[in-house]
């Protein structure tokens, strides 16, 4: 694949798979979250949490995450170029009109009190910004002794049409499911 093929397959698997695991840590500590992350055009990630939960309070301490997005339906052995890896900053969204938009990606069409993400409210948009991606290049039984790294560096082009916010998931054989309320 040349690197606008790489580029563009990232971006597909950016706007068409809602789930993605945020790796966090803080004092040493890993952890990883499975949530509901939405990119928009300039490829930031969005989703809501409760602020007292262990990835909000790493994040809070440690901006510094690692989200993965993967088609989970694919076959074994067929994970080639169906892997996104992102090492990525994170933050609280702070601002109300950025907060109106993630609101619009994650909660499409539905009514959500802005306020009950700031102040005294319990949970928060958070945004995930990419500093570098990569796709995964080889499945596992692919590897040999001259094997040196199993992912090759993907390049970040916000805009692209493929990153348009998305209002279905495509996951495996082209099956559809609607987004979740």
């Amino acid at each position: 694949m040349n690197t606008q093929d790489l580029g563009a397959r990232g971006a597909e698997l950016l706007s068409t798979i809602l789930c993605a695991n945020v790796a966090t840590s803080h004092d040493d500590r890993p952890w990883n979250t499975p949530v509901t992350a939405i990119a928009d055009t300039n490829l930031d990630l969005y989703w809501s949490s409760w602020t007292e939960a262990i990835h909000s309070r790493n994040i809070r301490a440690n901006p510094t995450v690692f989200v993965t997005y993967y088609d989970s339906m694919r076959e074994r052995g067929t994970n080639n170029h169906r892997c996104l890896y992102l090492r990525c900053d994170a933050a609280v969204v702070a601002d109300r009109g950025e907060a109106r938009r993630a609101h619009e990606l994650i909660y499409p069409g539905q009514d959500v009190d802005l306020e009950a993400f700031f102040g005294d409210g319990l949970r928060r948009f958070y945004r995930a910004r990419p500093i570098q991606a990569w796709l995964n290049c080889l499945s596992e039984q692919q590897l040999e002794p001259s094997t040196v790294d199993m992912r090759v560096e993907v390049p970040l082009e916000p805009g692209s049409p493929a990153t348009r916010p998305r209002s279905a998931c495509m996951h495996g054989q082209g099956a559809r499911r609607a987004r979740a309320p």
